[in-house]
């Protein structure tokens, strides 16, 4: 019986333990802003944009730089539009509704913000991006808060054997939110948000501005999040191999600016 007793109390103190790990992780991750998600394969290059651009969105909606999510922005916009339109022809009438402010401004919003998600997509098709930032404030030189976006560990594959992109974004924001990433998000004043993506100095992207003496402050809120992958897949982790000195900051010539009902 005590062979028995001794048992089942190292499986509790095991379960305890496990619990203990999972807790000590996430205070960790609120604590150094810091969130690992390891993808249990290879991806492939176009995936990377696609988490970034999720990512911004996101970044946006829960720092409350947004009123409501970017699928529900674009909803509230396509209603607008339904409204404001003629029974006969597509001429739009003048709005003039109670509501003018905050749909005007939620179409300049998803205008910058759709021209920037244009943009990324077309560097991501240009040149290996091994990192981006997010930079929220009214300067990049002195910023008020920072996310990192960092792909450096990313083992890449052009092959339909790499994991689904809808997969693994449900796996990165299970753990963003587990791991409480925005918990220390309080009301906030609106800012405006840059962004900043690490690329090759000749890819011949021509939007972007070249910012060749960039350096991110280090008295600064960051939060970073490290995408990597796991598990024996092969592929090619481009980091190993590229030429650091060609690799330059590129930024956005426009700011994604927030605003509120």
């Amino acid at each position: 019986m005590t062979g028995q007793h001794e048992s089942d109390c190292s499986k509790v103190s095991g379960q305890q333990s496990a619990c203990e790990d999972d807790e000590d992780i996430a205070r960790r991750s609120q604590e150094e802003g810091h969130v690992d998600v390891v993808f249990p394969g290879t991806v492939m290059h176009y995936s990377c944009c696609t988490f970034v651009c999720e990512l911004l969105k996101c970044v946006l909606y829960q720092t409350q730089q947004l009123p409501m999510t970017y699928d529900e922005m674009v909803v509230f916009q396509n209603q607008q539009l339904e409204t404001t339109q003629l029974e006969e022809g597509d001429f739009k009438k003048p709005i003039k509704s109670s509501g003018d402010s905050t749909w005007l401004r939620c179409q300049r919003t998803l205008q910058v913000l759709d021209e920037v998600l244009e943009h990324l997509e077309e560097l991501f098709s240009l040149s290996y991006v091994p990192s981006v930032l997010f930079i929220l404030g009214s300067s990049g030189i002195l910023p008020t808060e920072v996310y990192e976006v960092n792909m450096e560990a990313l083992v890449l594959k052009g092959s339909d054997r790499s994991l689904e992109t809808s997969l693994c974004l449900r796996q990165l924001f299970r753990t963003l939110f587990t791991e409480d990433l925005f918990s220390e998000v309080k009301t906030v004043r609106l800012m405006g948000t840059t962004v900043m993506a690490l690329a090759h100095r000749n890819c011949g992207v021509e939007w972007f501005k070249p910012k060749v003496d960039f350096r991110l402050p280090t008295k600064v809120k960051r939060k970073t999040i490290v995408l990597s992958s796991g598990g024996s897949g092969s592929g090619q982790r481009k980091p190993d191999t590229r030429d650091l000195d060609n690799y330059i900051w590129f930024q956005t010539p426009v700011t994604i600016k927030g605003f509120c009902k």
